[in-house]
């Protein structure tokens, strides 16, 4: 049981952790290791409130003897604390450092001691942060034979130590000393980056110190189709020799690391073979299916481009398929590709702390030139978000109207193609209502989230509902994470003691963004959403975790690049239909705008998303 409850945990796959943890507990109710896994998972898949009450109900605080359960009561407050902001993160903060002190206490580890005193410095209190700091530098832990992970984590401690009792040369000193000792493990050093500024900025200090060591920044890239030759809006060996010199000289410029883009003939495929060249991680977002998207946007410009495509496919470290389309029907579908590029390229640089650059390849002079898609369309979202962005000069001449992708415009007579954002929502665990309180059910439980949807400031444009579900569908993406919000906290309000219903119903809401076709239902002759875009927001609801909000990659990333109300953060991978891809899904939490977690955001862009 527990070997299958960690290589679920480790996939990412967190609700079917948190159901063979339950499992468990039916037969071994006091298994402490069962119940501190389950709040782990509960976390990790944003579920701080139903957390928070299991932490409390599975009494892990009384566990005297594993550090790691005494820990996560105050990993939990700490949690807390970074999604709020004022009074309340000072006494969050305050809350996590007690509670840290206090495992401390009980077993002298070194975790403890780091994190008492950090997150009693961000709570106002330097006299206790800097005792812990002290025992950190002072406190006599073993120096054994560790691994590399191991020995960055200690030279890390100590350098946070040192910063908070103000010796800021050493810290320097022994923060880039931490990070030598294992120089590839990003993730872990943009974790310490993360926790340094948010000191730095209590402590009053500068922490440009800091921009050196951040990691590779990950990038967006676009630009002109453009096909080998000499006629119009072709370039000759010679001009691409020289666009591939711009491109690599800006990728060592802005120390670029992860790329993100689509592989078109021209400035894109040259962008990925520069990025591949240097060792870049690859990220290929297509709009349609690769045969598509080859006969749309590769083929036409020549014989070469297709095994150049194909080169830089093999070796991408992925290749997404937003749609299984097999034709590029609108403008709207390019726009909508490239979004889902551009979040996601933004989304990766917060998990490494950093921030992201887009690398354009356009005509000198175009700032005042507009375009319903396509690379100019992209260098006006980006711009729009305040992001920093380099242009390299397309160095041939090109077509009045330039030479972007082709799309179609149209579906089916009776059918609209449109971007909708999605909600799937249902109760979970409404199968044990006994049959006498369903009816109460229906009034208390049903009802009120009905209510709440018609009180949205932005009400869906479809709406439906079966059984102990609901169907929603908006505009934005943005709409759609305030309504899952809402939704959310009306049913945490209700009390289902109070009306004799389980305790443990759960709300699960699930969220996706792509392209749908808009049509008359045969049925219920009124208009529908229908397409496989569809079916893939309903099965994410099947594996979302009660309590928690799980959204696609796609709704996460157009998310990313409209609003910072909202933090998404990564779940893992998940298989969420037998003859469908696995899914890339994260937890979504609401967040104030000027909330811990938010630090070093930037302003977003409201009109970024297709329309």
């Amino acid at each position: 049981m527990r070997e299958r409850i960690i290589d679920r945990f480790n996939q990412g796959d967190l609700a079917r952790a948190y159901d063979l943890c339950q499992d468990g507990l039916r037969d071994r109710p006091d298994d402490f290791w069962l119940r501190h896994r389950a709040v782990l998972c509960l976390i990790r898949s944003g579920a701080l409130e139903r957390a928070s009450a299991a932490y409390h109900d599975y009494r892990l605080s009384e566990v005297r003897h594993d550090e790691d359960c005494l820990a996560v009561g105050a990993r939990l407050l700490k949690a807390l604390a970074l999604e709020s902001s004022g009074r309340e993160f000072a006494r969050l903060a305050r809350e996590s450092a007690l509670k840290y002190a206090e495992v401390h206490a009980r077993t002298g580890g070194h975790y403890p001691a780091i994190n008492a005193a950090s997150m009693y410095m961000l709570a106002g209190e330097p006299g206790p942060a800097e005792t812990y700091a002290r025992q950190v530098l002072y406190g006599g832990y073993e120096v054994g034979s560790v691994s590399a992970e191991q020995s960055y984590y200690r030279h890390a401690s100590r350098a946070e130590a040192y910063l908070l009792l103000g010796n800021l040369p050493t810290a320097r000193s022994m923060l880039r000393e931490a990070f030598r000792q294992d120089p590839d493990n990003h993730l872990a050093h943009a974790t310490t980056l993360r926790q340094l500024r948010l000191l730095v900025a209590v402590l009053g200090l500068d922490s440009d110190w800091l921009a050196p060591l951040e990691p590779p920044r990950p990038a967006h890239f676009a630009g002109h189709i453009f096909g080998l030759g000499d006629g119009e809006a072709q370039l000759d060996r010679r001009q691409e020799g020289r666009l591939r010199d711009a491109v690599e000289l800006m990728l060592a410029r802005h120390r670029v690391g992860p790329v993100h883009g689509a592989l078109a003939a021209g400035s894109d495929i040259v962008i990925a073979e520069a990025a591949l060249a240097r060792g870049c991680e690859l990220n290929v977002i297509l709009p349609a299916p690769v045969p598509a998207f080859l006969d749309a946007s590769v083929r036409p410009f020549g014989e070469a481009w297709i095994r150049r495509f194909e080169t830089c496919l093999d070796q991408a470290e992925q290749v997404v398929e937003l749609t299984s389309d097999r034709r590029i029907v609108s403008a709207q579908s390019l726009n909508f590709a490239s979004l889902v590029s551009m979040g996601m390229a933004r989304m990766r640089a917060h998990v490494l702390a950093t921030e992201p650059v887009q690398i354009l390849v356009c005509e000198p002079g175009c700032d005042d030139a507009r375009a319903a898609f396509g690379t100019l369309h992209d260098r006006d979202v980006w711009r729009a978000c305040g992001l920093e962005q380099v242009r390299i000069a397309y160095p041939g001449q090109r077509q009045p109207g330039g030479t972007e992708a082709t799309a179609g415009e149209r579906l089916e007579p009776g059918f609209t193609p449109a971007m909708r954002a999605m909600l799937f929502l249902d109760i979970a665990g409404s199968s044990s209502v006994p049959d006498d309180r369903v009816p109460y059910f229906v009034q208390t439980v049903l009802k009120p989230l009905a209510a709440c949807c018609e009180a949205l400031p932005d009400r869906p444009i479809h709406a439906d509902s079966w059984g102990d579900g609901m169907f929603l569908a908006f505009d934005r993406v943005e709409q759609a994470a305030a309504a899952a919000h809402a939704l959310r906290q009306a049913f945490a309000e209700i009390d289902m003691r109070e009306h004799d219903l389980p305790a443990s119903l759960g709300l699960r809401i699930a969220g996706h963004f792509g392209p749908v076709h808009e049509g008359e239902d045969p049925l219920q002759k009124r208009p529908s959403l229908f397409g496989g875009q569809v079916a893939v927001a309903a099965r994410i609801e099947a594996v979302t975790v009660p309590g928690s909000i799980f959204v696609s990659e796609a709704f996460a990333a157009v998310l990313a690049m409209s609003s910072y109300a909202f933090r998404s953060e990564y779940v893992g991978q998940i298989r969420i239909d037998p003859v469908m891809p696995d899914q890339r899904l994260y937890a979504l939490r609401a967040l104030p705008a000027n909330a811990a977690a938010n630090l070093r955001r930037s302003r977003s862009a409201r009109a970024a998303q297709p329309g």
